[in-house]
């Protein structure tokens, strides 16, 4: 099993008890070769403040013991000893009985490492030896992190009952998932999407609203067990406002939907997806809010940006308890949201297009499906773009 950094904390402490004996000294000095005098001869022991000509250990024949308390002890297997400062304030004589210690001074999660303080105390309480060691968290051999390991799947699918949120929970489907997908005002949209399903449920749900998203988490948890699978699909149709017209209510709008319900939808889901083993997280962005964002878009593509930026955040913290978090970033799409845009300025973008159409649901959910699927196990934190190559990042 590998070494879980996040059962490790700051004061966490390990100790050995160890006798210096003649063995353990002999033993140094063949391995070693180290036969300086002080530790082999005994005329040379008067001049080392060594009392009635006590043989002097050699200070790392007890040091190099720390390696068994970090290796076995603090943090354990799966931790390997990267630097090691020491200072030796007394020697240890042969007859000593020493406590050593390890105990966690700090902790990167981002870099894998903890620092641990180091010491060794003799049986009359003083302290010997003083360092500072520095360890890396090594990954063993594990299944693969990041697919469900019990055997149903089931993904939430906000914004499902048409478009690209339709196209997504018919492909979960057939794929064999149990899917739950939310509407918002499109009901009968929603309940005809899952009647052509076998195990799919639609429900009303503001996905903007946090405690709307905690029950929706646990009305799909009670029908098909935890969810492994989250796509964020909805959006507010509104996607055209000023950049700066006074009034930020429509910005506060898209962030609702994009950020504040996402969040709390992860939140509700993030225990149950690390106790089935991983799981993955799928937000639908938008290639307008990478490079130059189309004009009079300001609040759908910033709330859009805050997402995939979330996104990587939860890549970065969640990927060591595999799940995983990607972004599918679609191009021009033709779903509703089209509708205000004049035919002919459609027809022109397909035209420019490399592969000279736009985009279908279809393409999308294919996408999502990729994202979810145990062909992308190790792809985490990216950003897929559906454009055909309109954008290429």
């Amino acid at each position: 099993m590998a070494l879980d950094l996040t059962r490790c904390k700051v004061g966490d402490r390990a100790e050995l008890d160890v006798v210096v004996d003649e063995a353990l000294v002999d033993a140094f000095a063949d391995f070693s070769g180290d036969r300086n005098l002080p530790h082999i001869d005994t005329a040379a022991r008067s001049s080392c403040r060594s009392p009635r000509g006590r043989r002097v250990a050699n200070s790392m024949s007890y040091a190099s013991l720390f390696s068994r308390l970090i290796g076995m002890e603090l943090p354990g297997p799966g931790a390997l000893w990267m630097n090691q400062s020491f200072r030796f304030e007394s020697p240890a004589f042969v007859g000593d009985r020493l406590r050593l210690s390890v105990e966690i001074r700090s902790i990167s999660k981002s870099a894998g490492t903890i620092t641990l303080d180091c010491r060794a105390v003799n049986q009359m309480g003083d302290e010997i030896t003083s360092g500072t060691g520095e360890v890396m968290v090594l990954e063993t051999d594990e299944p693969d992190a990041g697919v469900q390991t019990s055997e149903s799947r089931v993904a939430i699918i906000t914004g499902g009952s048409r478009g690209i949120g339709a196209a997504t929970a018919q492909r979960l489907a057939r794929d064999g998932y149990a899917v739950a997908l939310t509407y918002q005002n499109s009901e009968s949209e929603a309940e005809a999407v899952v009647s052509g399903l076998d195990e799919a449920i639609c429900v009303s749900c503001d996905s903007g609203d946090p405690s709307a998203m905690h029950y929706l988490y646990d009305k799909v948890a009670s029908r098909f067990g935890a969810p492994d699978t989250l796509v964020f699909n909805a959006s507010g149709r509104d996607i055209y406002g000023a950049v700066a017209d006074g009034s930020f209510e429509r910005f506060e709008r898209h962030l609702a939907s994009q950020l504040v319900g996402p969040h709390a939808l992860v939140s509700a889901a993030l225990e149950g997806m690390i106790g089935n083993g991983g799981g993955s997280v799928i937000a639908i962005g938008s290639a307008g809010a990478h490079g130059a964002p189309p004009a009079g878009m300001a609040p759908y593509l910033v709330a859009k940006a805050a997402l995939a930026a979330y996104i990587r955040c939860l890549a970065v913290d969640y990927g060591p308890k595999g799940v995983r978090a990607n972004l599918v970033a679609p191009g021009m799409t033709k779903t509703s949201m089209l509708s205000g845009v004049p035919d002919r300025a459609q027809k022109v973008a397909a035209m420019q297009n490399p592969m000279r159409r736009l985009a279908v649901s279809d393409d999308v959910a294919g996408a999502v499906a990729y994202l979810a699927s145990p062909d992308a196990a190790h792809v985490n934190g990216q950003t897929l773009v559906v454009s055909g190559g309109s954008l290429m990042l």
